[in-house]
């Protein structure tokens, strides 16, 4: 038996196997026969003798697989608080702007109230403080976060200068103290002398605003003179602080040397009042070319609050010695000074008029590079004392300029069919001869440039109306767009971080603004087609260089209050009033803002002279409703549309209709004159790729 087992062991053992497998394979059949047993079991016989089968769904629960896809949990946007920057913040004013993003699926609470938002998730409310700590706390998701505003009770908030200072012999310097717009008193003393301050013009709604005042040091000092530091009182609501600055120093009189020459040496040179010491851009002064000259007088003007200085020039009026140039950090060199000696008057030479398609040119022979001004007149304004420029109606007729030092404009002009100007005449006057060139009609008025040759010939170019031959038709127009701030200067930040700056939003406007003129025949350039970064020198050169017919820069407005809103149009000179009324009156009809405004403003961009320049503010980035608009591309579609029919109404009222042509008024329905091309839905080109003042004077409201 045993030999057999040994003989047949693997024949046995596979055998053993298959019979396991055999009875294992009988036993799964009856398994299934009871299973469908079961089932047929289930079945019932209708009252027609059919049979019907109860559906039984079995529900199989399976191992995941490469092939099947997890369940995914809801992701929930975090809880971002752009402003207060900090969880910890001390404030000086009694209301605050509260804002950031969220999901806006998930309710947001703040001191047991919901808060409104955007089905994007934004949300920005105005608050009230109360003297001292004012805590937030904020649930969301089931955490809370607790945000402290220490409001403080300040009467002077800043002043200036605050650091140590070194000014030369008879120089002003001026003093500023930032203090509240209710202040009962605002003074400053300095070397036994002590001065009220003056509240300078703020916004409705400011509570705080520069007081000003100005001392002027001693002369003839042989050496440096330690006269003390600048002492501040302010007082408010029975509150009185008082401030002392570092010490002021007179440095030796440089007069005891001898005479000095002024030379301007940037391409154009502001001017300032020279009267006064104040940092206010007006329309009825002008700039200097580059190379004019002209003695220095008295002391340097000091304006601490910007970081501006001035010299005072013998014709009566300031221009820097250095200024900003935002957002660069380095200061431009505007005139600089040199010991010397200029002729005690100046000859003027009529030598050149010439008309082109563009602009009319007037050359002059000069003895030397001596000071001049350009003002329209006569024009009034709002309120000059307030710093409001703003006008009624144009009623300008004639354009003065004045020759400093001249004791004769010799030669003639004679327009013949000149499109600005019919006829001129000289005035003299005690320091020097008016050369008034009478406008062909009042208020009609485009523009100038002037600048030294290099013959050392100064002559003025003045932008002619342009020519319209057809209604809504830009053929032969050339505008320029500014699109704000870009680059490293992102202008006013969104509501959202790092999403829907400023700058981002100003771009993106600027191109649907370009392509809808482009369709109706204008040359469009713009100072910036990607995120670049500019400087306000650079986009002001580049309007002189292009001169355009029209320049339109495309701002959004920001406050530190969430409920300040609305559109903003304003220029600078009186002869860009009627573009700015065209563009205001179209955009007002479109129902973008619940408020919009016209009016004057000293932004730097609109101070260049040389074509009619429009300020637009389309909305504050900073509110609620306006931000929903701001970031949704189909409302700036239509705001570039109505943007356009302002354009073209300005440039339809040149048009003269001799030909009894039919009037095809743009109405804002269609795109083009003749339903011309639609605009793409993205109006950035496909490969382009968004990444995301010089004192007072400089920049706008953001």
């Amino acid at each position: 038996m045993k030999r057999f087992f040994k003989k047949y062991k693997i024949p046995l053992t596979v055998g053993i196997t298959i019979l396991s497998a055999a009875i294992l394979a009988l036993i799964f059949a009856l398994a299934i026969a009871e299973d469908a047993k079961e089932i047929f079991a289930s079945q019932s016989t209708s009252s027609n003798g059919s049979v019907t089968i109860e559906e039984e769904i079995i529900y199989v629960e399976s191992l995941p697989s490469e092939s099947q896809e997890e369940p995914t949990e809801q992701v929930i946007a975090p809880l971002v608080i752009t402003s207060p920057s900090a969880q910890d913040t001390t404030v000086t004013e009694p209301s605050f702007a509260i804002s950031g993003t969220s999901d806006p699926s998930v309710p947001l609470v703040l001191n047991g109230q919901e808060i409104t938002r955007l089905e994007s998730g934004e949300f920005s409310i105005d608050v009230e403080l109360k003297a001292g700590n004012n805590t937030f706390d904020f649930e969301y998701n089931g955490e809370k976060i607790s945000y402290i505003v220490r409001y403080n009770f300040t009467v002077i908030k800043a002043y200036a200068p605050y650091e140590k200072q070194s000014y030369e012999a008879g120089s002003s310097f001026v003093v500023v103290a930032l203090a509240r717009v209710d202040s009962s008193s605002v003074t400053a003393t300095f070397n036994g002398k002590t001065i009220k301050l003056i509240p300078q013009p703020y916004k409705d709604g400011e509570l705080f605003t520069n007081f000003t005042g100005s001392f002027t040091l001693p002369t003839g000092n042989e050496n440096d003179l330690n006269l003390g530091g600048v002492k501040f009182t302010g007082s408010c609501n029975g509150v009185t602080k008082s401030y002392t600055s570092p010490g002021i120093t007179c440095l030796r009189d440089k007069a005891l040397d001898g005479t000095q020459i002024v030379e301007i040496v940037a391409s154009q040179a502001e001017t300032f009042n020279g009267d006064t010491t104040d940092d206010w851009s007006r329309p009825t002064n002008s700039y200097l070319p580059k190379g004019t000259l002209d003695y220095k007088v008295g002391g340097i003007v000091y304006e601490p609050d910007s970081g501006n200085s001035y010299y005072n020039l013998r014709c009566g009026k300031r221009v820097y010695i250095t200024k900003n140039n935002a957002p660069a950090t380095e200061r431009v060199t505007v005139s600089k000074v040199y010991k010397g000696e200029l002729p005690e008057s100046n000859s003027i030479g009529i030598s050149k008029l010439e008309t082109k398609e563009k602009h009319t040119y007037i050359s002059f022979d000069t003895l030397w590079k001596a000071p001049f001004a350009v003002e329209i007149g006569p024009q009034s304004y709002t309120n000059p004392a307030k710093q409001d420029y703003s006008i009624s109606s144009a009623t300008y007729s004639y354009i003065d300029i004045k020759f400093f030092y001249t004791d004769e404009i010799r030669g003639d002009l004679e327009f013949v069919d000149n499109p600005i100007f019919k006829d001129a005449e000289i005035i003299e006057k005690s320091d020097g001869f008016i050369l008034r060139l009478h406008l062909n009609n009042v208020g009609a008025f485009y523009g100038w440039n002037a600048e030294y040759n290099d013959k050392g010939q100064l002559v003025f170019e003045f932008l002619n109306p342009p020519t319209v031959t057809k209604k809504n038709d830009l053929t032969g127009i050339k505008i320029v767009i500014d699109p704000g701030h870009g680059g490293r200067d992102i202008g006013a930040p969104g509501l959202r971080q790092d999403t829907n700056p400023e700058a981002e939003r100003n771009l993106s406007l600027a191109y649907k603004l370009k392509a809808k003129l482009e369709s109706y025949g204008a040359t469009v350039v713009m100072t910036r087609t990607t995120d670049k970064t500019m400087t306000a020198d650079e986009r002001c050169e580049f309007l002189r260089r292009e001169s355009p017919d029209l320049c339109i820069s495309i701002h959004h407005d920001s406050s530190t209050r969430a409920s300040a809103s609305g559109g903003s149009f304003f220029c600078f000179n009186a002869f860009s009033d009627e573009a700015v009324k065209y563009i205001y009156n179209s955009t007002a009809t479109g129902g973008f803002y619940k408020e919009m405004k016209k009016g004057w403003h000293y932004f730097y961009m609109a101070r260049v002279t040389s074509c009619p320049v429009v300020l637009t503010e389309n909305g504050f980035i900073s509110n609620l409703d306006d931000f929903a608009g701001i970031i949704d591309e189909s409302t700036n579609t239509k705001k570039a549309d109505k943007i356009t029919q302002g354009v073209l109404n300005y440039f339809n009222s040149f048009y003269k209709n001799v030909a009894n042509e039919p009037d095809n008024s743009y109405n804002g329905d269609d795109y083009g004159p003749n339903g011309g091309p639609q605009e793409p839905e993205d109006a950035l080109p496909p490969d382009e790729d968004l990444e995301t003042e010089e004192n007072n004077n400089i920049g706008d409201e953001e």
